[in-house]
């Protein structure tokens, strides 16, 4: 599938396929430099939050013939990893908390919500925390805000220096998207909670090592052996109980890239 096809099957439809993001995800590929997997595909959900959600920048794009159209949107993707920041990483930190936030609010919220003091833990941002902000700020502009509001306004309330980047919006953002963004937020926060030997053990199974050989390459015990695995196969049904058979597979792929040699570790 071209990627001009794609991006006129979202603005006729309002969908975006899997293989319209593949479509997307090979258009891009080339300008994404020394980029790991899981950050490529965050970069990508960026950039399609930044440019194909936005009415006018997708209007720009659908007017170019498909070679120029290739050619500005590498552009555009390479400019976008060159300005990635830290609040820009914010920002595609925070909304997938806010999609999920106003996915999961149903009706307005009472008058005056308030704001929780803030929406930020130690090691990101409170999905809990994030969805009482978005029900306050519902309930101040008397309106559901769009997933992009939500987040530029959040962001400059509660993170110093966010930038601002007003999106005008008339799709939502596409499921088979946020389908990979989810898992690769799953996938981290599942490997954040492993120690070392745990994510080694982990890496080996999924490479279709037995627990026996790890073991023994490893010179420890059978028995530390299988304990360190039966907390891996507790955490992972834990956070996996109540997830897709999609979900899973895509959580499961997201954590063999980052458990390749040479991946960053978790935050």
């Amino acid at each position: 599938m071209s990627l001009k096809r794609a991006i006129s099957a979202f603005h006729d439809r309002g969908e975006f396929s899997e293989d319209e993001y593949r479509a997307l995800r090979a258009a891009l590929a080339p300008a994404a430099g020394s980029s790991t997997s899981q950050t490529f595909d965050g970069l990508v959900g960026l950039f399609f939050e930044r440019h194909l959600m936005d009415d006018r920048r997708r209007a720009e794009l659908m007017a170019m013939d498909d070679e120029a159209l290739g050619r500005a949107v590498r552009h555009r993707f390479r400019q976008l990893v060159a300005d990635e920041q830290p609040t820009h990483r914010q920002y595609h930190a925070l909304s997938p908390h806010v999609r999920e936030a106003l996915g999961g609010l149903a009706v307005a919220p009472p008058a005056g919500a308030a704001f929780p003091a803030t929406i930020q833990t130690k090691t990101g941002f409170s999905g809990v925390a994030v969805e009482q902000a978005v029900a306050a700020l519902w309930a101040e502009w008397r309106r559901k805000p769009t997933a992009s509001e939500a987040t530029s306004e959040l962001l400059k309330r509660f993170v110093a220096d966010a930038p601002v980047d007003p999106v005008t919006e008339s799709r939502d953002f596409p499921e088979a998207i946020r389908a990979r963004i989810d898992a690769q937020r799953l996938a981290r926060g599942i490997l954040n909670v492993f120690s070392a030997d745990e994510r080694d053990l982990f890496r080996a199974v999924l490479d279709g090592l037995s627990v026996e050989e790890w073991a023994g390459q490893r010179g420890v015990s059978r028995a530390t052996a299988y304990r360190l695995y039966a907390r891996l196969k507790t955490l992972c049904e834990g956070e996996l109980k109540d997830r897709s058979h999609r979900t899973k597979l895509d959580a499961i792929d997201a954590m063999k890239a980052q458990l390749k040699p040479g991946s960053p570790s978790p935050p």
